[in-house]
């Protein structure tokens, strides 16, 4: 990763190395579950709030069912974009400068990124269940 003043300080490359993207100690699966949930459920508030069908009885539905939608895109362009990015894994390894290894991360590789997308696909479509639970159940909504 490049090193700036900006990502070099410490609060920042603490915020940054927590980040799910940036945790290499966690599978990318759960990385994708972790991402996927979070996109999920933020994709369909505005779906169900700006939607076409906005003032009818079917807007959380119609909401929920745009944001599954777009899920679903997003987890194409995903596959899209691992199937050309990872055609062929480096055989050289990376070194620092004094020499040591560094161990590759698992979600930059063809399976790591075909695991994330499976993850995201899973993290999204549950993302988008809890907004529709939540719309039904709060009485916010009501």
């Amino acid at each position: 990763m490049l090193e700036t003043p900006v990502t070099s300080a410490p609060i920042v490359s603490n915020f940054l190395s927590n980040l799910p993207a940036y945790r290499t100690g966690v599978s990318p699966l759960l990385r994708g579950v972790e991402v996927g949930l979070a996109h999920g459920f933020f994709v369909a508030g505005p779906f169900i709030k700006l939607g076409p069908l906005r003032a009818s009885d079917a807007a959380e539905v119609a909401g929920c069912l745009s944001g599954a939608g777009l899920i679903l895109i997003l987890t194409a362009c995903l596959s899209i974009y691992g199937a050309t990015a990872f055609q062929r894994d480096d055989v050289v390894g990376v070194k620092t400068l004094s020499g040591r290894a560094i161990n590759r991360d698992p979600l930059q590789t063809s399976d790591g990124w075909a695991s994330f997308t499976s993850g995201w696909l899973v993290g999204g479509l549950s993302g988008v269940a809890w907004c529709y639970i939540l719309t039904q159940v709060l009485p916010y909504y009501s």
